[in-house]
């Protein structure tokens, strides 16, 4: 056999792999399930276009700012979406959790990553750990799948390690603001708290409502000295 007999016949086998690719992985929007056009990602561009983003003014800015006035020092919040419940953000968020939708989390890390300040210098990038039980059971942290579209677009080393879950609780979407807080005020730790002495990192998470599961990290992270953080999430309740 010459060498264009077997590349055309390694071309054929690329076809049939591609096609069969399509019918079983078929390449639609994760909302609408219409076909993507090329330029397009896991979303159409009408779908997309109706998110509730969060808007870049002064006023919303401070909005975030305040979420945690009283609670944690929190040097800039940044979101990109409205959370409210029912909407499509809450649909987007139930893909990546529960359907494995880990590629449509680091695909909405780096349009995050657009919000965040470039002057604002950051050291690290800190995903909200998950405890280690919940970690198997899901196969994935979404967090982290944030922080690495984060660090795709920002490159700022993304660090797993630095903070760890030791209490298994369980969902909080049932409990009351209140329950929250007292569900999660003591589960995380931070083993080396010399590595983040005068550093200023990112902590990231998926949503942030009322807010109990990252203020209980921004406790143990302040109590670093010389630490700041600033807080960044898909999405938030404004």
């Amino acid at each position: 056999m010459d060498y264009f007999s077997y590349m055309g016949i390694g071309n054929q086998i690329k076809i049939v792999t591609n096609s069969i690719l399509d019918i079983a992985y078929p390449n639609d929007c994760v909302i609408c399930e219409n076909d993507l056009k090329v330029n397009e990602q896991h979303m159409c561009l009408s779908c997309l276009y109706d998110l509730p983003y969060i808007d870049n003014s002064e006023q919303t800015k401070e909005k975030l700012d305040k979420l945690f006035w009283g609670r944690a020092e929190v040097e800039r919040t940044y979101t990109l979406f409205d959370y409210q419940k029912g909407n499509m953000v809450q649909d987007i968020l139930h893909l990546i959790k529960y359907q494995n939708k880990t590629k449509l989390a680091q695909f909405f890390g780096g349009k995050l990553a657009e919000q965040v300040d470039k002057k604002n210098e950051i050291d690290f990038i800190l995903p909200v750990p998950l405890h280690p039980k919940k970690l198997k059971l899901r196969g994935f942290n979404q967090s982290s799948l944030l922080a690495k579209g984060l660090n795709e677009r920002l490159n700022i080393p993304v660090k797993e390690k630095l903070i760890r879950r030791i209490v298994h609780s369980d969902s909080q979407t049932t409990v009351s603001k209140y329950e929250r807080w007292d569900n999660v005020k003591n589960i995380f730790t931070i083993p080396n708290p010399s590595k983040l002495k005068d550093r200023h990192v990112l902590l990231v998470d998926d949503v942030l409502t009322t807010g109990a599961t990252i203020e209980a990290c921004l406790k143990q992270l302040l109590q670093i000295e010389g630490c700041k953080v600033s807080v960044a999430t898909l999405a938030a309740r404004v």
